[in-house]
């Protein structure tokens, strides 16, 4: 299925997607046929009529390339976290659909990994919210640091963060997740001169080609508040 963005020109345009280009090609081979058939035997009036159409399609041709970059940059913009540069929701959700179709073509496997920021909104209320949008941004360094080209992490709203590790088994990517999860509690930043050291609760779930995305977050947001209430109690008893 092709992207709302995607069709941005046809609506603008009120053509089908593709119809300029067309006629822009149609008009380089026109203009290309008039030029050999009328080389010896044109008129004035003629050479002026090639040579308007020469520059409409050159016109036409530059309109083109400049439409669809704005569209692949309004892509681009619908798909991004603009605070941390991560994907967003929907760039997770498009990530998703490509790879348990891989998942279900080739069966592969991988996890998915549900990561929330502990303690967010004291770090808001404490030292305000520039400090926690650094936060943010470290959290999400930390984890796209420790990925491969191949995975992927999100930014999917407030403190909820999401990464997926392909083409690993379950035992295998969750050990990489769980020292990730120990990479993130290894840092911190500097607010008043304090260290606020970042912690998360994570849940981890295998994939495969039998999953759905929204199984698949389902059951990864359960396990992450499994581990999220594990550490109050480990706290409460420290």
């Amino acid at each position: 299925m092709s992207s709302p963005m995607t069709n941005i020109s046809s609506v603008q345009t009120g053509h089908p997607l593709g119809f300029e280009a067309e006629i822009g090609a149609q008009l380089e081979d026109l203009s290309t046929v008039l030029r050999t058939s009328l080389r010896r035997q044109a008129p004035a009036k003629h050479w002026q009529l090639i040579n308007r159409v020469i520059a409409y399609a050159a016109s036409a041709e530059q309109h083109i390339s400049e439409q669809q970059q704005r569209i692949q940059e309004l892509e681009a913009l619908s798909t991004t976290d603009e605070l941390t540069g991560l994907h967003n929701r929907r760039g997770l959700n498009d990530f998703m659909i490509r790879t348990l179709a891989m998942a279900r073509r080739h069966g592969e496997e991988g996890i998915v990994a549900f990561l929330d920021l502990n303690d967010f909104k004291e770090i808001n209320d404490r030292y305000g919210h520039d400090t926690g949008d650094t936060a943010l941004r470290q959290f999400a360094e930390n984890i796209q640091r420790n990925l491969r080209g191949s995975d992927f992490v999100a930014r999917i709203g407030g403190d909820e963060f999401v990464f997926v590790l392909t083409r690993t088994n379950a035992e295998n990517g969750r050990a990489r997740a769980l020292a990730i999860q120990r990479e993130i509690s290894a840092t911190s930043i500097s607010a008043r001169g304090r260290k606020i050291f970042l912690k998360a609760s994570m849940g981890v779930v295998p994939y495969n080609g039998d999953s759905t995305f929204s199984d698949l977050i389902g059951a990864a947001d359960n396990a992450m508040y499994e581990n999220k209430n594990a550490n109050k109690k480990t706290t409460r008893i420290s």
